[in-house]
């Protein structure tokens, strides 16, 4: 007759035992990998911005206005932001609702409270109601504002037009260059 034994029961808790730590060394390392996989996609996400938010965008959007001062928003870039060939220039117009003077005092303020210092006179390029030119890490703020131009002589026009141009300082020689194309051709 064959008779089933029972297992041992040393043998039986030795391989409950072994089970067990290999059940907790693959958890472990299942919390491993997840722990690193949310730091890796945190790390790329914040790499990521940093590479594709141009810095002359950035120093534009944090100059904070009331909505009057910025009804309206139009940009106009061109260059590379990297400086390959031609640096980045952006060109930001804003339409305000207010005087110039009270436009002026509003942008200034902004400028100086987003961190730009006041430039050298003569690293300024210049521009038709001109405010001001400024610098901040490797930027060139240059600011003018001016009445807003009326389509009809009869009709009630207040209001001013803001012009920013934001720059690497590597594109000043190119944007004076290009300034004195504009006085010569009239």
């Amino acid at each position: 007759m064959a008779t089933d034994r029972p297992p041992r029961p040393g043998r039986l808790a030795a391989a409950l035992e072994g089970t067990g730590a290999r059940i907790e060394r693959l958890r472990m390392g299942v919390i491993a990998i997840g722990v690193s996989a949310v730091l890796l996609v945190a790390a790329v996400l914040f790499l990521g911005r940093a590479v594709t938010v141009d810095p002359t965008r950035r120093a534009a959007d944090e100059l904070a206005v009331p909505a009057w001062a910025a009804v309206s928003v139009a940009d106009e870039t061109y260059g590379s932001r990297w400086c390959v060939g031609e640096c980045r220039v952006r060109m930001r117009t804003w339409e305000s609702e207010g005087t110039v003077e009270d436009t002026s005092q509003v942008y200034w303020e902004a400028v100086l409270n987003a961190g730009w210092a006041p430039a050298e006179p003569g690293t300024c390029v210049g521009g038709i109601g001109e405010e001001g030119c400024y610098v901040r890490d490797e930027l060139y703020l240059e600011l003018w504002v001016v009445p807003v131009e009326c389509d009809d002589r009869y009709e009630l026009c207040v209001g001013s037009e803001v012009t920013a141009v934001v720059a690497a300082q590597a594109a000043l020689p190119r944007l004076a260059e290009d300034r004195r194309a504009l006085t010569e051709a009239g």
